[in-house]
């Protein structure tokens, strides 16, 4: 039974000697003071003239700067057929993703190509994001009237894909899924 109550005593001594704030009210002492009660270095003016800097793009209450996508002047499209080329050919052809179709421009000089570039997106089944770029000539207006161009590329694949998605700058012209294999 003593061994109960010096053990109890001991745990509420333990327990006041943690709480430094016991018995102090409302939250315990007044913060300490500071090292050096008053500055001796008076607070300095600005210099005269001195304006604080414009807000830089992108702080808050701005709209940061987002290029905009660049405008694709193909009105329609049609007629998207994609497939694998893996036939033989000499010094042992590399299979090649082979992607066509017909594209609607104004009038006045403009060229449609595809990007030489493709992307490929690991999933399952792969999918390719091709790009088809519009140039014309500069300061030419644009006419009402329409010229079909075909278009055709060959990009190397390393995989098989599932679909081919083609793009011109923000619209995306065709989604293409059947693509057969040649052999």
């Amino acid at each position: 039974m003593v061994v109960k109550r010096a053990l109890a005593f001991l745990a509420l001594l333990a327990v006041t000697a943690c709480d430094p704030y016991y018995g102090q009210e409302p939250y315990g002492p007044a913060p300490y003071p500071a090292p050096y009660p008053q500055d001796p270095y008076p607070p300095q003016p600005g210099y005269p003239g001195q304006e604080p800097y414009p807000p830089a793009p992108g702080y808050p209450g701005q709209t940061p700067y987002q290029p905009s996508p660049p405008e694709c002047l193909i009105t329609s499209s049609r007629d998207w057929t994609a497939w694998v080329n893996r036939m033989p050919g000499p010094g042992g052809a590399r299979p090649m993703l082979v992607v066509s179709g017909k594209v609607a421009v104004p009038t006045g000089g403009f060229q449609v190509a595809f990007d030489p570039r493709m992307q490929v997106r690991e999933s399952h089944p792969a999918q390719a994001f091709v790009t088809l770029q519009v140039a014309g000539p500069d300061g030419a207006p644009a006419s009402q009237a329409q010229v079909t161009h075909e278009v055709r590329w060959e990009w190397p694949l390393n995989q098989p894909v599932g679909s081919v998605i083609v793009s011109c700058g923000d619209k995306t012209l065709a989604e293409i899924t059947r693509i057969q294999t040649a052999y």
